[in-house]
């Protein structure tokens, strides 16, 4: 066993937090896989809201991932969440306490554990949790929160013999990239914005002042640096931008592994299209990103759509091609850093991105053969995003792991009931969320209710979506997955004219479809090749 002390004590905007959490951890180095075969675990539920859920048959799931070939699990842990309140700071004890229970269970299945940290998205409160990352950028006390939350995080975990470290992702903080030049448009705001977050300094220090003139172009006049707004999304001064934003990133990640050592960061590969000072479409590339500041590794998502012509049907010898390609980009640019996949796409569904190149669906499984010997060349391990497909549920505590919490309830009480937490509703009894428009607005899919019931004799049950209502008859333990078409709704509603219980609330539009395990846990195409893949990857 290695003693290591988890903080390393650099800088004055780090103190505060240093001091509060310094501690000294026991990890062994010696338990962690050399080569990580891993799988995004979000149990039986969605990545969004998986730590408000029971996950009742972790332990299952668990063994059946290790049956598989993986040694490894990845938790995407979302700030909110487990941080609710910054000012002052407050802790959520159920998600620290089921992330606890996820590293006892996988180190039970001999798995190890590695975390995404600070992921955007759940459904812990109704404020966009998007707001809390452009916040950060120029508040220094929220900063502080999320590196206290970060290094809380790591003082959780760094115990346990399971434990593979951590990366933060581009993905996470990339909502600031995309909406900023539509929310600054303005003069005025865009001038106090970029000075706020630090873009004009970042000019004085990296270009002279006729430089960002020229980016610019003439119908912008730059007296000062001072005058320097956010740029238009089609300026060529957008190059700047993405520069700017790629050294933030690198900031933060500096001074999150001082509370998280060898946190690394998941780069971003694509080169993003912008405009250059003649009119011609040049590229925003992310290089100076990919050597993760003193991370031992980059982390990385890698599609096989990367570098493949928009709508193109590839061979799995093309796509392995590329893949090569692309992973020896990285590997001259990041000084020679092993890289971890942390999500290998190997097909994707996922609704706006149909005009993607994809694999030939027969081809999926040779694809996964064929890459035991890439990634011994250039990787430390690999994960698989959808092991088991999920739908887009915004349901919140669809369990009830929470009790009856973000529920209106008539009637009704949450009990314990074969082992698992369930509704029981009595004669006339309802249950309700409100759940606004997270996916309804979506209205070219059809909007779907799925959830378990059972009841000792047969009871009618009233489902409300929106403005539909269907009716369902309980006979016994049953599941139902009822289509409400095309529709807008706020809210989803049970009624019962009789005493029933219901469990596993979810209301979805779409499934993404990882072609390993179904919704309901049924082997789907490319079990096999991961297998395969598992079984000759780092032998």
């Amino acid at each position: 066993m290695k003693r290591r002390n988890c903080y390393q004590r650099s800088g004055v905007f780090l103190a505060a937090v240093l001091i509060l959490t310094t501690v000294f951890c026991v990890v062994s180095e010696a338990a962690v896989p050399g080569k990580l075969k891993s799988v995004t675990y979000v149990s039986d539920a969605w990545v969004i809201n998986f730590w408000n859920t029971e996950s009742d048959h972790m332990e299952e799931e668990l063994a059946q991932i290790a049956a598989d070939g993986f040694n490894s699990i990845v938790l995407a842990v979302p700030w909110r969440e487990f941080q609710p309140e910054t000012a002052p700071v407050s802790y959520n004890s159920y998600a620290f306490a089921k992330l606890d229970r996820v590293m006892q269970a996988a180190q039970a299945q001999g798995l190890g554990v590695r975390l995404r940290v600070s992921y955007t998205w759940d459904h812990y409160e109704r404020e966009q949790p998007t707001m809390r990352f452009r916040r950060m950028m120029k508040d220094e006390k929220l900063r502080s929160a999320w590196l206290e939350y970060v290094g809380k995080l790591y003082q959780s975990v760094c115990g346990y013999d399971n434990f593979c470290g951590g990366f933060i992702t581009w993905e996470d903080f990339w909502n600031y990239m995309e909406d900023a030049p539509g929310l600054y448009t303005g003069r005025t705001a865009g001038v106090k914005e970029a000075e706020q977050i630090g873009f004009q300094e970042y000019l004085k220090k990296h270009y002279t002042l006729a430089e960002v003139q020229e980016y610019f172009g003439p119908k912008e006049r730059i007296r000062d640096y001072t005058s320097v707004g956010i740029p238009g999304r089609n300026s060529p001064a957008y190059l700047l931008f993405y520069e700017f934003y790629d050294e933030y990133l690198m900031e933060l990640l500096n001074e999150a592994q001082q509370v998280f050592p060898d946190l690394s960061m998941e780069v971003r590969l694509d080169v993003d299209p912008v405009k250059g000072r003649d009119g011609s479409d040049v590229g925003a590339e992310h290089f100076k990103t990919f050597p993760c500041g003193e991370a031992s590794y980059t982390a990385l998502m890698y599609s096989v759509s990367m570098g493949q012509k928009a709508g193109s049907l590839i061979t799995a010898a093309e796509a392995v091609a590329m893949t090569v390609e692309q992973l020896q980009l990285v590997k001259a640019h990041n000084g020679g850093k092993p890289i971890y996949i942390d999500q290998l796409l190997y097909t994707d569904s996922t609704p706006g991105f149909e005009q993607n190149a994809r694999l030939r669906q027969e081809e999926l499984g040779d694809y996964l053969i064929m890459l035991p010997e890439v990634l011994d060349s250039y990787t430390n391990g690999y994960a698989v995003w959808s092991y088991r497909n999920y739908a887009n549920n915004p349901v919140y505590n669809c369990q009830f792991a929470l009790g009856d919490r973000g529920w209106e309830t008539s009637r009704t009480r949450i009990v314990q009931r074969g082992g698992s937490s369930q509704a029981r509703i009595q004669a006339n009894g309802s249950l309700s969320q409100e759940i606004g428009h997270w996916i309804s607005g979506k209205t070219r899919y059809d909007n779907h209710v799925r959830f378990t019931a059972d009841s000792e004799r047969p009871v009618w049950v009233s489902v409300r979506l929106g403005y539909r209502t269907e009716e369902v008859l309980v006979d016994g333990e049953m599941q139902f997955d009822l289509n409400f078409g095309p529709t807008e709704y706020d809210l989803v509603e049970f009624r019962a004219r009789d005493e029933v219980y219901l469990d596993n609330i979810c209301v979805y539009n779409f499934v993404q479809d990882g072609q390993v395990y179904d919704l309901d846990g049924n082997a789907l195409s490319c079990l096999d090749g991961l297998r395969t893949l598992n079984r000759l990857f780092g032998e």
